[in-house]
């Protein structure tokens, strides 16, 4: 009797810990909710697109970057982090040009460009030359100013026939005005030789090419922040 009486208790025990241990599998904590979401880019009103590279700054001059796309109201992140770089002076709200700092806020991915072909953007690209530029310094708009150009055709700027970190890039879409000093050529783009960018964002090239072809052909906006 005494013998019974044990074992029914033990398998009662056995029981109970088993449909906690399940209770406690099936539940996600508040931090791992949160994980999931895009928060910030929900919270920024400037945020419209379908999908939103989120650059969250870690330090000075590093970043996570994750991908995020709108799923009803929220923005969900599809994968991330991926490490990425920013200019060698950090952020800044107030970028200028020459200042070696990423600007913060949100803008629209644009165009790619690359010495190689495309690897999956769904957006126009260009093989680029030892002949192409982006006009910078103290050009103004009327000179193509913050434009890709050509030397051939008289223009002046940042070579883009640079292998490694231009093997692909893309545009971000910052001072589209080309207003003269504000900043120009800023870029998502693979990682330099050094980890440097003058105010860009930077990836590994494995990372990059997986936010290419994710983005494809979406509209996209980049938040930095």
């Amino acid at each position: 009797m005494h013998t019974t009486t044990a074992r029914t208790l033990a398998m009662v025990i056995t029981t109970s810990l088993f449909a906690a241990v399940l209770t406690v599998v099936g539940q996600t904590s508040p931090a791992e909710a949160a994980a999931k979401y895009c928060t910030r880019v929900e919270a920024n009103s400037s945020v419209t697109a379908t999908k939103a590279i989120e650059v969250k700054q870690r330090s000075t001059i590093t970043a996570d970057i994750y991908l995020c796309e709108k799923s009803g109201d929220r923005y969900v992140r599809d994968s991330g982090p991926y490490k990425a770089r920013l200019g060698y002076n950090g952020t800044t709200s107030t970028k200028k040009e020459g200042d070696g700092k990423t600007p913060k806020g949100v803008f629209w991915m644009r165009d790619g460009f690359g010495t190689s072909s495309n690897p999956g953007l769904g957006k126009p690209w260009t093989k680029v030359t030892r002949d192409h530029v982006w006009v910078d310094g103290d050009a103004t708009k009327a000179e193509g100013y913050n434009t890709m150009q050509l030397k051939s055709e008289g223009f002046e700027g940042e070579s883009l026939y640079q292998p490694k970190p231009y093997k692909y890039a893309q545009v971000i879409g910052y001072n589209e005005a080309r207003t003269p000093g504000k900043g120009s050529a800023i870029f998502l783009h693979a990682n330099t030789e050094s980890m440097k960018t003058a105010g860009c964002v930077s990836m590994y090239e494995s990372s990059l090419i997986k936010a290419m072809k994710w983005e494809g052909s979406t509209k996209t906006q980049i938040l930095i922040h």
